[in-house]
């Protein structure tokens, strides 16, 4: 008897070893970026797309939940400070904006050293996470030097130039103060233009009283910052289309994630790529034709023009590649970025592959 009763309590033991009770968890997330939400058209997707397609997947296909904390419009961490706010878990998910951290990304501003690339966001995304995709040392340092997760990629429109004055051949920018972001700075001094660093809280005044001539900028910020109105001529010179930004996620808090949580997270980022570079690219071209119907003369720079631009830059793609390898990283990301693009039909005014 007294057999048989301990026979069944281990028996029942083992059947509660081998069935745990589900335990379900909430996780409460805090996601912000530097750029408020309506300003940037990678960051309000994280808002309406991501956060709202994780949240649901999660209650979906699992027993968990997720709770948003938002951090929007530099909150917790202004521009230029995401990447060691999620490194640091005063952020768990955020927009890392590569161009902010041209030392430590070096790597992942890939983008920035292919000058006239794709005009297409949705092709340079395309491109872009199938460079991530290739080159795992991309995640992994990332992982373990800034102790967070790739999940995503976002890309900005084509960079063109909006000036107060109107021209045709890249001679006529010789001398002219054109304002630029610091990636971009290298592309006016092939062309003795004089760079200004600015910034776009500024840009508007310093485009009416003369504190420069133009901006390199994309259509979307030119139009929403209203700089067509003090800049009358849009030239579209085809810079290219850029991936501007990763959403990563700090890596302690990724690690307290069931698989399963995680598993969708990295589902919706890729999708999330896709859709924001859609609709970054439906909002240029909306943006264009907005200037042109506020009288703002559009034009596109020639091709010859483009070429003999393309051919006044230093060989950018061979040097930031070489810059990047002494750090140990793969230089061979930016070439990496050229061939996808070439592959989705991209035709390039210079071949940055020739003296590779």
């Amino acid at each position: 008897m007294q057999k048989t009763l301990i026979a069944t309590l281990l028996a029942a033991g083992v059947v509660s070893l081998a069935v745990p009770m589900a335990h379900a968890d909430t996780f409460r997330l805090t996601i912000g970026a530097g750029h408020p939400v309506p300003a940037a058209s990678w960051v309000a997707p994280m808002q309406s797309f991501l956060q709202v397609e994780v949240k649901k997947r999660v209650e979906q296909k699992t027993k968990h939940k997720i709770e948003w904390v938002e951090a929007y419009g530099g909150s917790v961490a202004k521009l230029g400070e995401v990447l060691e706010a999620i490194e640091n878990g005063l952020l768990d998910i955020g927009d890392v904006h590569v161009p902010f951290e041209p030392s430590k990304m070096l790597a992942y501003n890939f983008g920035y050293f292919v000058p006239f690339g794709t005009e297409n966001a949705v092709q340079a995304g395309l491109a872009a996470r199938k460079v991530f995709d290739k080159y795992p040392q991309l995640r992994t340092n990332l992982e373990k030097r800034f102790n967070q997760v790739y999940i995503a990629t976002g890309a900005v429109t084509c960079y063109n130039l909006v000036t107060t004055f109107p021209w045709t051949k890249v001679e006529q920018l010789s001398g002219r103060k054109i304002a630029a972001a610091g990636p971009n700075i290298p592309w006016l001094k092939a062309v003795n233009a004089v760079p200004v660093q600015s910034n776009l809280n500024e840009a508007y005044t310093s485009l009416q009283t003369g504190v420069y001539d133009g901006w390199i900028m994309i259509p979307d910020a030119t139009y929403s910052f209203k700089l067509h109105e003090v800049a009358r001529n849009y030239t579209i010179t085809s810079f290219g289309a850029i991936p501007n930004t990763m959403i990563t996620m700090n890596r302690n808090t990724w690690k307290k994630l069931p698989k399963e949580v995680q598993k969708i997270f990295l589902e919706v980022g890729k999708e999330y790529t896709k859709l924001q570079t859609e609709a970054s690219q439906i909002k240029s071209e909306n943006s264009i034709k907005a200037m042109k119907d506020a009288g703002t003369t559009v034009r596109e720079l020639s091709w010859e023009e483009k070429v003999k631009w393309a051919n006044a830059l230093t060989n950018i793609p061979k040097e930031k590649a070489a810059e990047i390898s002494a750090t140990g990283m793969p230089g061979e990301v930016v070439y990496a970025y050229i061939e996808n693009l070439k592959a989705l039909g991209v035709k390039f005014p210079r071949d940055w592959t020739a003296s590779k």
